[in-house]
């Protein structure tokens, strides 16, 4: 179960609003580094995405027909960029007050282990669902918002355990489930071995038109080819935030990996 992403959910959303209640109001409206979004745009997305989740979970969700998350995200961003920036400073506030005993109850059975449907990117059990609160809120803050990628300048400690063991899983546990080509590109097993701090080994193997992620110990010799990378790089190289190949070290087949890679966008 993901009891850590309950507490990585409440850090990801504390570090935002720690930086957030110190900006200026140029800060709040410079361009992040999340194309299209200011900065008062991705702390506004923040509650918008529990407000969100909140009602999937409720069964009060209702979007038009067919529409994705990001394209959710952009409207719901685009309605509230009139907000006074600390009115979504409380919002988000007040959407973390509301989440975390609505979601506390789903990291237990019988609750744990149901599935459910996330929009366009996939099924999950909804134990899962803090482990994307803790990725999302994370990266958006270390990797759109602040230097060196963002545009603002604050001094956070580095990303620990907390922060990285939930945002990991979620990543992990979307290779097979957020792209619906993804699996074209993977033409035989490949090893993604991430180090550092939340390390973690496993295997992605193409069966039966999908791909299925199995745990390894380090090195697995069936793979065709070996992706190495630091756990906080892998947030944002598998994002697209940065470039992969600035970032990760591959052994075995590079065409193998390459194609993979290449491909490989994960929201």
């Amino acid at each position: 179960m993901s009891k850590a992403g309950l507490a990585g959910m409440q850090l990801a959303t504390q570090d935002i609003i720690n930086v957030a209640r110190g900006l200026s109001a140029d800060e709040w409206a410079t361009e992040s580094a999340a194309r299209g979004w200011t900065v008062h745009d991705v702390v506004s997305h923040a509650g918008n995405l529990i407000g969100v989740v909140l009602d999937a979970v409720n069964g009060q969700l209702v979007t038009p027909d067919g529409m994705g998350i990001e394209a959710l995200n952009d409207m719901q961003v685009e309605a509230k960029r009139g907000q006074d920036p600390m009115e979504s400073v409380t919002f988000l506030e007040e959407q973390l007050a509301k989440a975390v005993p609505a979601f506390a109850p789903l990291q237990d059975e019988p609750y744990a282990s149901t599935e459910a449907e996330l929009l366009d990117l996939g099924s999950y059990p909804l134990h899962a669902i803090v482990d994307m609160f803790t990725f999302d809120f994370t990266t958006h803050l270390r990797y759109d918002i602040l230097v060196p990628r963002g545009p603002i300048k604050r001094d956070l400690e580095p990303l620990d355990e907390a922060h990285l063991t939930p945002s990991v899983s979620w990543l992990v546990g979307g290779i097979p489930k957020m792209q619906r080509d993804l699996p074209k590109s993977l033409e035989g097993p490949i090893g993604l071995v991430l180090t550092g701090p939340s390390a973690r080994a496993v295997l992605l193997n193409p069966v039966d038109a999908g791909i299925v992620v199995e745990e390894i110990d380090g090195h697995d010799r069936s793979a065709l080819a070996t992706v190495i990378s630091p756990t906080t790089d892998f947030l944002a190289w598998s994002t697209t935030r940065l470039p992969w190949r600035e970032h990760v070290t591959i052994e075995g087949d590079g065409f193998v990996a390459t194609k993979f890679l290449d491909a490989l966008n994960l929201t």
